[in-house]
């Protein structure tokens, strides 16, 4: 006995199948348009979100975050981490992230101190998109250091 298979065309395969549409590189060009458009509002975020890292360095109490705090810390990181790789604000980004790391292994190892922490603050305002851009050179001699300030802590990345 055979058995006979029929496979439907669906309103999709249909469509894909055509040609049509626009290229790849005017595909890119638009995007890269669109993200220009909304660059402000996130500029605006990462703003915010340095700021409320700096009001949480100028808390600390005797040199020491309360682990709220580091939760804190953590927390505007990450959001400053999404919207510089969004926008493409590496050395922000690459900081960001090892303030991530920094803040995750203080509270893994119940550790307080807020010194790795204010330093990778101050590194962000400088990569901050409304301060004056850095050198290449100079955005990486500050990263090179912040690397010591990790290397010293020796703490495991987030990712």
């Amino acid at each position: 006995m055979s058995v006979k298979v029929h496979f439907p065309t669906l309103p999709l395969q249909d469509a894909v199948a055509r040609g049509g549409g626009i290229t790849r590189e005017n595909a890119v060009e638009a995007a890269m348009g669109n993200l220009r458009a909304i660059s402000g509002e996130g500029d605006a975020g990462i703003e915010t979100a340095i700021q409320s890292l700096e009001a949480i360095v100028g808390a600390a109490t005797q040199g020491q975050l309360a682990p709220e705090q580091l939760r804190a810390v953590l927390e505007q990181a990450d959001q400053v981490v999404n919207t510089a790789g969004t926008f493409g604000y590496d050395a922000l980004d690459r900081a960001s992230r090892s303030l991530c790391d920094i803040a995750d292994g203080l509270l893994r190892e119940g550790r307080s101190e807020v010194a790795p922490v204010a330093v990778h603050v101050r590194a962000m305002r400088l990569f901050s998109p409304l301060c004056t851009a850095s050198p290449a050179t100079v955005s990486e001699q500050i990263l090179a250091e912040l690397g010591k300030v990790a290397a010293h802590y020796n703490f495991t990345p987030l990712g």
